[in-house]
């Protein structure tokens, strides 16, 4: 059997996966868990606004499949986004809601500074509410800490360029999936309530 190749090119990805250096949910989840454990809303902890694209790892998952039984992708090159346009700000009132609580103001913080010092809390939130997910917050989050300070433009003063690609190619090819992102944040979001990786929603 003659062998091709087919290269996926993601924008940022967003899954189910703990422990990653680079999947911001579980760095999201704790900063949020720490801020309702301190009766505090959700504040954003970012700076200048970002225009990006996301992706969800199943979305990936499936287009990956996609390019295996299909022969247009055979030796191609494809983009592969949910299709909108991320704005992590704008989205910050829903992901609040998906967690549970209030949107706050801008507060910039440096995740990667500040919520290591907050390995207690993290600790008691743990016990409490008996989740399944490592206490250290190290192997909970890995590095993805730095990950979402950079999502988030935190150190930010300026806005950059977008950082934006197109699909139009693999949708000519015949992969036409999408996402929304922010059904993807409360999707994500909630699985990790559901699973008891992060506190419930209605606590």
């Amino acid at each position: 059997t003659e062998w091709t190749f087919t290269i996926l090119r993601p924008q940022i990805i967003f899954g189910e996966a703990f422990g990653s250096n680079m999947n911001a949910i579980p760095a999201l989840g704790v900063y949020a868990a720490v801020l309702r454990h301190d009766g505090r809303p959700l504040d954003y902890p970012g700076g200048a606004m970002l225009v990006a694209e996301a992706v969800d790892a199943d979305l990936v998952a499936r287009a990956l499949h996609w390019a295996a039984v299909t022969p247009a992708a055979a030796n191609e090159t494809f983009n592969v986004t949910n299709g909108d346009v991320l704005v992590i700000e704008h989205l910050w009132p829903a992901i609040a809601d998906a967690f549970g609580m209030e949107a706050g103001g801008r507060r910039p913080m440096s995740l990667a500074a500040e919520m290591p010092a907050r390995q207690a809390t993290w600790t008691d939130l743990v016990r409490r509410f008996d989740l399944q997910s490592p206490v250290d917050l190290g192997a909970f989050v890995g590095q993805s800490f730095i990950y979402a300070d950079l999502i988030t433009g935190y150190g930010l003063e300026r806005t950059p360029p977008p950082s934006l690609v197109s699909t139009i190619k693999i949708r000519h090819a015949g992969f036409d999936d999408c996402v929304d992102t922010e059904d993807m944040f409360r999707r994500l979001i909630s699985g990790f309530q559901a699973d008891r990786f992060l506190p419930p929603k209605g606590w």
